[in-house]
Formats: structure tokens, sequence, C-alpha cells
């Protein structure tokens, strides 16, 4: 049966960190290449700091009619996560209508249903907080891209971002009655000009002309609009128009960090190669990432720590393979991945 996604993302105008917005386009790109059914787009309620941020719907509705795949999102809620079924339940109807967007997505799931988080946890914390059983016999797996992975729990480094917005939410996810695919942003944090691709993390780096120049020219336009962090309101007409709406130098020249890549092939069952190429089987032995069981324990202040589990855990950790030639195979297969959007 198809794979249904529901994506959960901090996707802003002006973005904060416009890596979403290419997690976003590779999820449309499995789905437009009818590898998944997404089922939904759940967006963080934006955050305080920095001022202006806003739920880019723009974003969504642009990769959208490039589809021809219809929109189905929600916003979340603007109150953290707590442990209190009680509170959660009395949530003001706005702010529990991320999480029943959700809980409605399972609901009407017939198939394998699986979340990425890429963003806060708090509203898929509250919702398996309301109706745990449903995880349980519904869901198939989330893959949670948060937090440092080190062994070492002295050596991670510090409490990584998605995990500082609602650390109580994050660690509720690891109590959740169903699979976690646990992507860990890095294996230790470090200043940004110090990060590397190490064995327990999902980051790596890419200049983006690398990947722009192969793509078509109304998927350019929609980077664009998102990088260069357009605020007009004919959002529509850069795709209509593509050539007159080109990628600029300094777009073309900037890196950008990546860290959620991987999950995306994961959930359909593909890997990637030394070379970059997209193969068939999670596991393959040529991988360059995969998961392996193990057993998590999480604090309430968002400190995780893991041990090898065996074959019966549903809880796996992600694992870099071959550090050497992760982050240029991983930009090849988005590339190719996004070349699904013409």
């Amino acid at each position: 049966m198809t794979v249904r996604l529901l994506h959960q993302t901090d996707l802003f105008r002006p973005y904060y960190d416009p890596d979403d917005h290419w997690d976003l386009a590779c999820v449309y790109a499995l789905a437009a290449s009818g590898q998944l059914d997404l089922g939904g787009v759940l967006i963080d309620f934006p955050p305080d700091d920095p001022p202006g941020l806003s739920p880019d719907v723009t974003g969504i509705a642009q990769l959208s009619y490039l589809t021809g795949l219809p929109t189905h999102m929600a916003v979340g809620s603007c109150v953290p996560y707590t442990h209190d079924r009680a509170s959660l339940a009395a949530l003001p109807r706005r702010d529990r209508a991320g999480a029943e967007f959700l809980l409605d997505y399972l609901r009407d799931s017939e198939g394998p249903a699986y979340i990425s988080i890429v963003g806060s946890c708090r509203d898929v914390a509250v919702a398996a907080k309301l109706d745990p059983d449903l995880f349980r016999n519904k869901c198939a797996g989330i893959y949670l891209n948060a937090g440092t992975g080190h062994p070492e729990v002295e050596k991670q480094g510090g409490i990584e971002y998605n995990v500082e917005v609602n650390a109580a939410a994050y660690a509720a996810m690891f109590d959740i009655p169903c699979p976690i695919y646990w992507m860990p942003c890095f294996q230790t944090k470090r200043d940004y000009m110090e990060r590397r691709v190490e064995r327990f993390g999902t980051y790596y780096r890419f200049k983006q002309g690398d990947v722009l120049t192969k793509l078509s020219p109304v998927l350019q336009s929609y980077f664009t609009y998102s990088l260069e962090a357009r605020t007009d309101a004919r959002y529509l007409q850069p795709i209509l128009a593509p050539q007159d709406d080109a990628l600029s130098y300094l777009t073309l020249r900037a890196h950008r960090d990546m860290w959620c890549t991987a999950g995306f092939f994961h959930m359909v069952a593909q890997a990637v190669d030394k070379a970059g190429k997209i193969i068939a089987g999670s596991n393959a032995d040529d991988a360059i990432f995969g998961f392996r069981p193990v057993d998590i324990k999480c604090d309430p202040n968002g400190t995780t720590t893991w041990t090898n589990a065996g074959a019966e855990s549903n809880r796996f950790l992600f694992e870099v393979k071959d550090t050497d030639s992760y982050a240029s195979a991983m930009t090849a297969a988005m590339a190719t991945l996004l070349g699904n959007i013409h």
C-alpha cells in the first residue's frame, strides 16, 4: 500500500532557516513521483524571536501548484507542551488545531502512516498525549529530526535548537507507542564554522548552485522566492514566468546546511550509495546511512542517552556509514529527487 506522510515543519516567511524549504520540496517531489501520499503539512506557530515570522503558506501553495497536488495544512499551537493531559484537553480550539489535524490524518489512513518532524515536537506530543492508542494502532513511525547523538552525554555539546524550543515535547516523543526513527541533527553540537559530518548526526552541507542549476526553471523560481525571502503577494507569478525570476549570484554561491534528507528516502524503502545514486532497500550493504535498534532515555531537559538494543526494539538511531562520501552523495541524491518537479 502507498506510504502516507504528514510533514511537520518550522516553515516561515521570511525564513528562519531555509533548509525547511528544501525539505518541503523533497517531500513534494516524492509525492509527485507517486512514492508517497502527502497527507498534510503541519507548520509550527512562529516564535517571538526573531520577530515578524509567519507560517509560509505561500511556499506550500507554490509546490502544490507545481505538482498538481491538493494542499492540506494546519498551523500548530503557540502554547508549550506540558505533561498535564487535562491542560492539553482544555486548550483553545486554535491551539488544538494542529494536534487534531494530525489525529484526523492517522484516523483516515488505511496504509502505513508516517510523521516527519523537522521542527518543534509540540503538536505531535499534544496529539499523542490526547490519543496514545491511535499512535499505537495507526502510526507506522515518526522520523524525529532533533537532538544530539553522541553516545557520551558530556560530549554532546549542549541542547540542539529543535529540542530547546520545547524540551518537554521532545522528551515525550520517546514515550509514544509507535516506532521512532531518531535522527539527531548533530553528533556533537558545535559552533557554526566547526560543524562537520559525524557518525551519529544527520548534518551535511552543500553549495546551493550545485543543485539549483540542475532543477527545472519553475522549481528554481520556487527557491528564488523562498531563499531570497520575497514577500510579493503575487506568489504564483514567479512560477508562471520563471525566465523573469533568475537565481541571484549570491543565492547560487551560498552554502546550505541540511539534516533531514535521509529520512525521506528511508520511509519509502530507499537508500543512497557512495556515488549519490538512489538505490532500493533501506538496509542495502552499499548504503551510506542506516538505522540501528537502540534503547533511548530522555530527561525532562531534553538530554538524550542511548544504548544498543536487539532487533525487537522499535526505537532506531540514524547512523552515517561513510562520513567521507555522505555530504556529496546526499547532495547528488537530493538533486535527482527534486528532478521529479518540472
